[in-house]
């Protein structure tokens, strides 16, 4: 027993699986602490600060992060400096325009951003790409190197220290919206400052850049830069385009949180074994095992979509409760309504391991702009979709309910999911053959044959 205990503990899924839940739990409480210290349009505010921080740290991230999981998977120790070191340049040399396009607005249309919300994420937002780069960076590093135990800690670090501090807040004292962007920004210069002194964070190869590894590194983050930035619209325009609307404004951006925080939470064990699958089926494919591959993609790919349609079940059935416990009593006026949205979203969530996988393993294949087009006719299907039922279906029926349209808003999400895993699976079998059927042969076969064992050992004396 304490030899597949052990054995568990040290599996690279497991501590992928329980840093990514540890700290969503975190999250999930800041987030639960937030919606009762702040009103409903306070805390739309706070979701439009951390909605486009998420999309632009997705822009400057994807230009490296994922060439360097890719990259560092097996370097040689002279390949590995120069590819720290390049990429360190990069991330310096794209928060420059960044910064200067976000303060310039701030000084153009001052009036304009504080009407719609998004003052702070403009004043605030170059401050903390500049802390968050090194602990990024750390957290890049050891996925390549599959050390999730640090990344684990990184993730714990970054987030128990903010819980912590607006807790404290949330029992002694009533603090704005901008105080809490300060303690965020505070937590992530100390997360930062943790890895520098660490010596995690590849920042003394900064001497090391080469043109010839930057342009390598562009060359593949290009695309993969695209796919985060298309692949976190795909979730943050549904807020952005509610945004928009005078009509739903900050509180139907609150309201769409709740749902959009139910994606975020289920999607920790997929995120976790994605996280695993792409340096393992990269290595595979950089060692031309195309066999090894395909097994590696079925089982992953089976055993989480299964996984998906039971929780799923699960979720159908306690969707109003999660309304209330994520939300508190100032939207039980609105629970009815708001668990059809739910519904859309569980339902959308089913199809998420389908095309996730599909997205990774056309990553590992060297294959990202294969996986950016995926995403480019995802994301147009869902701001077309958005766009639809935020401001068509408002212009058909003036009188519609905010949450009726929010509801429009999460069948959208479904729609293109579905356009994702018809694109995606003409795309992968461009490249390799597979069968869309042993993805679920595989995750049948492992879970009947984990139910016999347990079943086996049970019976026992």
């Amino acid at each position: 027993m304490k030899t597949r205990l052990l054995k568990l503990v040290n599996d690279l899924n497991f501590l992928s699986l329980a840093a990514n839940l540890s700290t969503a739990v975190m999250g999930l409480l800041s987030f639960m602490i937030l919606m009762r210290m702040l009103s409903i349009p306070d805390f739309g505010k706070w979701v439009l600060f951390t909605a486009p921080a998420s999309l632009i740290d997705m822009l400057r991230f994807g230009l490296s992060k994922e060439a360097l999981v890719r990259f560092l998977s097996s370097p040689t120790p002279e390949d590995r400096k120069y590819y720290l070191g390049s990429s360190w340049i990069i991330g310096f040399l794209i928060i420059i325009p960044i910064t200067a396009i976000l303060w310039g607005l701030t000084l153009i249309i001052p009036g304009t951003l504080e009407s719609s919300g998004y003052d702070v994420f403009c004043y605030w937002y170059p401050v903390l790409a500049l802390i968050n780069l090194p602990w990024n960076y750390a957290w890049t590093i050891f996925q390549a190197e599959l050390q999730f135990g640090k990344i684990f800690w990184i993730r714990f670090f970054n987030l128990c220290s903010f819980l912590v501090i607006i807790f404290i807040a949330y029992l002694l004292t009533d603090i704005t919206i901008t105080v809490v962007v300060m303690i965020y920004l505070l937590t992530n210069l100390a997360t930062s400052l943790f890895c520098i002194i660490r010596k995690w964070t590849g920042l003394e190869y900064l001497r090391y850049f080469t043109k010839v590894k930057m342009k390598e590194v562009l060359r593949y983050g290009q695309f993969s830069m695209g796919t985060k930035v298309g692949s976190s619209l795909l979730k943050g325009a549904d807020s952005f385009i509610i945004s928009f609307s005078a009509y739903c404004g900050p509180a139907g951006v609150a309201m769409y949180a709740i749902p959009l925080k139910y994606v975020e939470l289920i999607e920790i064990p997929l995120i976790s074994f994605a996280t695993t699958a792409f340096p393992k089926l990269s290595k595979e494919s950089l060692n031309n095992n195309m066999q090894r591959f395909k097994d590696i993609y079925y089982s992953y790919t089976g055993i989480v979509a299964y996984l998906f349609i039971a929780i799923a079940l699960v979720s159908l059935i306690f969707n109003k409760l999660f309304i209330l416990f994520i939300g508190g009593n100032q939207y039980r006026e609105l629970l009815t309504p708001l668990s059809y949205v739910m519904i859309a979203m569980i339902i959308y969530c089913v199809l998420l391991p389908l095309d996730r996988f599909t997205g990774v393993a056309l990553d590992s294949l060297n294959k990202p702009q294969r996986n950016f087009q995926k995403v480019i006719y995802m994301t147009t299907a869902n701001i077309l979709g958005d766009i639809f039922a935020v401001f068509g279906m408002h212009y058909l029926f003036p009188e519609m309910p905010v949450t009726t349209i929010l509801f429009f808003v999460a069948i959208a999400s479904i729609i293109f999911s579905i356009i994702g895993i018809v694109v995606g699976y003409r795309f992968l079998r461009q490249e390799i053959e597979i069968s869309f059927i042993d993805i679920f042969r595989k995750g049948y076969f492992f879970y009947r044959n984990y139910i016999f064992r347990v079943f086996r050992i049970n019976q026992q004396p």
